[in-house]
């Protein structure tokens, strides 16, 4: 799935970049997105902890460049999946950046990691990286 992104003003630095930690945030955005989109979910059903998350910066994105992301799921174990992410500028499909995600699916009264249910699992598992003429 790959949608724009909605820029904030206060994503950007003093130079008019967006600030490195701010990729952090709109891969949340992607992630709320697909929770919701492709999955089915409410916000208020979160049942996940992200474990680890890692980001490759590829080319600069400055004030008022339209940014498109794509996310996918490459890898669902019994517990955990690996969200991908690729940020874009929307003009020229330049790679802005790219990096992943892993979720642990959590009982957040027992404070413990649980088994994703099988229709969850069925679901991402379907989200496919998205092909050539979708990025």
């Amino acid at each position: 799935m790959r949608f724009p992104l909605a820029q904030r003003y206060s994503d950007y630095d003093a130079k008019q970049h967006v600030n490195n930690a701010v990729y952090l945030t709109y891969f949340e955005m992607a992630r709320a997105r697909a929770w919701l989109d492709a999955l089915g979910g409410t916000s208020a059903n979160l049942p996940f902890i992200v474990a680890e998350a890692t980001v490759r910066y590829v080319s600069e994105a400055r004030l008022g460049d339209p940014l498109d992301i794509a996310i996918w799921t490459d890898g669902v174990r019994t517990k955990s999946w690996v969200w991908r992410y690729r940020m874009y500028d929307s003009r020229d499909d330049r790679l802005v950046a790219e990096g992943n995600t892993v979720q642990v699916m959590y009982d957040y009264e027992g404070r413990r990691t649980i088994a994703i249910p099988e229709e969850l699992r069925e679901r991402l598992a379907a989200m496919r990286e998205p092909d050539a003429r979708d990025r």
